[in-house]
């Protein structure tokens, strides 16, 4: 059969097993449930997309926009017994409709801002850490990643300062441009791979053997994605790309304990486990920081609950990535409460807006402070 939506082929067994399964999976999506849409379900967006692709349904904005419905948690495969690549073929049916014109507004306006996004993210970064650290070479490099630079600078400066002192040198700061995921996630995945290919070069213009990565989303777009829509981009011979729990885990020994009183519970952020497969790092760092386990979150590792804070939810549809949030803090208190522990930029952020209080708290932030900076 012909697909009227060629770039989604590569996903054909994954939306047409979602389309004729008993929809086993349904409560996994933290969109759908924060909508009470069956519409929104995994099983409601690929039976969306199947139709559209075999032309049983007309290509309409209104089709196209469920699959923008999508934070790219990745918690539905969890639960699929096809381990169905759900975000990834939401993400073909986003490309084409972007070229189609039926894709949502916000889409458009993610692209059409992007430019000014990277501009204003190097900025920031180089009001942060100055010319000098940012245009600097070194063995190994700092990547603060857009959001931090932006929204969450302190966050951004204690992941600087942290990898400093674990380094035990210089540290380079590679803050210029942008990797492109939001690119991919409004649906241009050539753009993504424009933009993902210079920051490379960026990363590799720095002479750094190790490039660490405060934000998980950035990390997982240059060592899962890219390879696969760019083999070759990435290769043996580049730079180490690690995320700052990575990096702080295998040296943790320097880590001095910080005192901390009540519950310190840990949220799995979606890409650095999921995504990446990152899940005792960031634990053993609290371990060492805290003289004990972390608390957890009733559903954890494979099975955590997404923040609200991927798939560009926050810019396409602000309301839902907030209720998400909003379910998260409520999920912690119902467990304990005390301070909840991310460590990534975008759900910190997130997390803390929802919060309303100082309950939440970035692993980056507490790697500094047992680090005594």
């Amino acid at each position: 059969m012909s697909s009227k939506l060629p770039l989604t082929d590569a996903f054909r067994r994954d939306h047409t097993y979602c389309t004729y399964c008993p929809k086993l999976c349904r409560f996994s999506c933290p969109v759908s449930t924060a909508q009470s849409r069956e519409t929104t379900t995994p099983w409601g967006k690929m039976t969306s997309l199947h139709h559209v692709a075999d032309g049983n349904l007309p290509f309409t904005p209104e089709y196209a926009a469920t699959w923008y419905a999508c934070t790219g948690c990745m918690r539905c495969r969890t639960f699929c017994d096809h381990d169905n690549e759900v975000a990834k073929a939401l993400g073909t049916g986003r490309a084409e409709a972007v070229r189609a014109g039926t894709a949502p507004k916000a889409a458009y306006a993610i692209l059409d801002e992007h430019p000014a996004r990277a501009r204003r993210a190097e900025q920031a970064a180089r009001g942060l850490f100055g010319d000098a650290a940012c245009d600097a070479r070194a063995r190994v490099a700092f990547v603060p990643g857009c959001t931090a630079s932006v929204v969450q600078p302190g966050q951004a400066r204690d992941g600087f300062i942290a990898t400093e002192a674990l380094a035990e040198d210089d540290v380079a700061v590679v803050a210029s441009g942008c990797c492109g995921l939001p690119l991919l996630e409004a649906g241009d995945p050539e753009g993504f791979v424009r933009a993902a290919r210079g920051f490379v070069d960026r990363i590799t213009a720095s002479g750094c053997e190790t490039a660490v990565f405060l934000d998980p989303g950035c990390l997982y777009a240059l060592r899962r994605v890219l390879p696969d829509l760019a083999p070759g981009i990435t290769d043996e011979d580049s730079a180490r790309l690690e995320h700052l729990s990575e990096y702080a885990a295998a040296r943790r020994s320097r880590l001095s304990a910080v005192a901390q009183e009540g519950p310190v519970r840990y949220q799995d952020p979606c890409r650095l486990g999921r995504g990446l497969g990152v899940y005792d790092a960031p634990r053993a760092v609290l371990e060492a920081i805290l003289g004990r386990a972390p608390d957890e979150q009733h559903q954890r590792r494979e099975a955590a609950e997404c923040s609200g804070a991927g798939g560009q939810v926050p810019r396409t549809d602000p309301e839902t990535a907030r209720a998400i949030a909003e379910e998260r803090m409520l999920d912690h208190r119902r467990a304990g409460g005390g301070q909840l522990v991310t460590a990534c930029p975008g759900a910190c952020h997130l997390l803390d807006e929802a919060s309303g209080t100082n309950e939440v708290t970035s692993l980056a932030s507490l790697l500094r402070r047992a680090l005594g900076k």
